[in-house]
């Protein structure tokens, strides 16, 4: 088995409303927060299914869509993949 090294860099320009926040995913856990985008009264992570797209002659398919997916890669200025392998 080999253990390779992913390293996903993204700029984005992004409306003026949407926010950077602190969010508590599960409340039962308040302590674990973690730093989302924050879209109306919705949060956003950066997994990377959500990046991930199957695209046929007829439709687009996001493999994580939660109805802003499409609009946040639209904001995307620049986007770059590193892979390696860990020796």
């Amino acid at each position: 088995m080999k253990t390779i090294e992913v390293s996903i860099k993204a700029e984005l320009s992004i409306p003026e409303e949407w926010e950077i926040v602190e969010h508590c995913p599960d409340p039962a856990y308040p302590d674990e927060r973690v730093t989302v985008l924050k879209i109306r009264d919705n949060f956003y992570d950066f997994f990377p299914e959500c990046l991930m797209k199957i695209k046929t002659d007829e439709k687009v398919f996001w493999s994580a869509d939660e109805g802003q997916t499409e609009d946040i890669i639209d904001c995307m200025d620049r986007f770059t993949v590193q892979i390696s392998e860990k020796k």
